[in-house]
């Protein structure tokens, strides 16, 4: 059977599970697309369709959150969606925390070699800072906060070879300062 907007959406709040079925079968390729555009780094196949289906479990019990008037189903369907799957992200994220209780940090380093080791980091943030305010933060955003190339290239509104470049000079810098080979 065949729905148009309006009788799909009228079905689904009279509870009509010939409805519930016919959006199942029109949007889960779309529905699923988007999931997995979101998910696919950070979670398994089986994750991302219990995703699809809690999204349309909340179609089915927040139908009357819809407003014709304000836009199509479709639309409404995908924003339910681009939600649900950013929850289920944060929840994977709050997974991989450790309790800190739990963790047991080795101490291999004797005295000696972690007052070496802090003089050198001391001297290491002093050559980064000595680099031209664009270089500095390019360094400090890709190496102490872990963020992508890409992502600095388009802060910067550099080409990511020119962002690599910087930071290539940057090291050979480093490098050069203390010494090393």
């Amino acid at each position: 059977m065949e729905y148009s907007q309006s009788a799909l959406v009228e079905g689904i709040k009279n509870k009509d599970t010939l409805a519930y079925e016919y959006m199942i079968s029109k949007y889960t390729k779309t529905i699923y697309c988007l999931a997995y555009n979101i998910l696919y780094k950070s979670l398994k196949k089986e994750d991302i369709e219990e995703c699809v289906s809690d999204v349309f479990l909340e179609a089915w019990l927040k139908i009357n959150e819809f407003d014709q008037e304000k836009g199509n189903f479709r639309t409404w369907l995908l924003i339910l969606t681009k939600y649900k799957a950013l929850t289920y992200k944060r929840k994977r994220k709050v997974k991989n925390v450790i309790s800190i209780e739990k963790l047991q940090l080795e101490d291999n380093y004797n005295l000696e070699k972690q007052f070496f080791l802090r003089q050198d980091q001391e001297r290491v943030i002093k050559i980064i800072n000595s680099f031209n305010e664009i270089d500095k933060e390019i360094f400090f955003r890709r190496y102490f906060f872990g963020e992508k190339i890409s992502d600095l290239a388009n802060a910067f509104n550099l080409s990511r070879p020119a962002v690599d470049n910087r930071l290539l000079r940057g090291r050979k810098i480093i490098k050069e300062a203390l010494n090393y080979e």
